[in-house]
């Protein structure tokens, strides 16, 4: 599973910055290992991590990774984790890969499309929903629009303010 990018070196000592991708944010310094393919043989250990100055990022040092040469041919590639490396959570939370593809459907019971995926930015995170066409929209996940998510039934409930869609597609 997709768990960041990493954007560029920091320093000259081999560190780099990652995006998270994860709702909790924090979990990124818990996982043991990460992987730049799916299903690849390139491990990379990491060795500290510690929030970048700004609060978005963080900044990870891996094992092998000694100089800002090395860190640079990283640029731009993803981080993968495996989902067995993940800690149990908390009844009535969920990763965000766990809604992937789920129908999106109104109080009335229309369905509005499926969960593409959810992009973190600034305050709240936002909701990708494809539609049957193939075309995308995002709602806030704020409780106000996102109403319920039943992984057991497999669906995610909303309330979308009016125009809030139409704006979009």
């Amino acid at each position: 599973m997709a768990v960041g990018k990493i954007t560029r070196p920091h320093g000259l000592k081999g560190e780099v910055r990652v995006l998270p991708f994860l709702s909790n944010r924090e979990l990124l310094k818990e996982l043991p290992r990460f992987f730049l393919q799916k299903e690849g043989e390139e491990i990379l250990i990491p060795i500290s991590v510690r929030e970048a100055p700004g609060g978005r990022d963080f900044l990870f040092r891996f094992e092998g990774i000694e100089d800002v040469e090395i860190a640079e041919g990283l640029r731009g590639r993803v981080l993968y984790a495996e989902v067995s490396d993940f800690p149990e959570l908390e009844e009535g939370e969920f990763y965000y890969f766990q809604i992937e593809d789920l129908p999106v459907k109104t109080e009335a019971g229309e369905i509005l499309g499926r969960v593409k995926g959810v992009m973190p930015v600034g305050p709240y995170d936002l909701l990708e929903v494809e539609t049957k066409e193939g075309q995308s929209f995002y709602l806030p996940m704020v409780e106000e629009v996102i109403l319920e998510i039943n992984l057991d039934e497999g669906y995610v409930l909303v309330r979308p303010t009016p125009g809030l869609i139409e704006s979009q597609i």
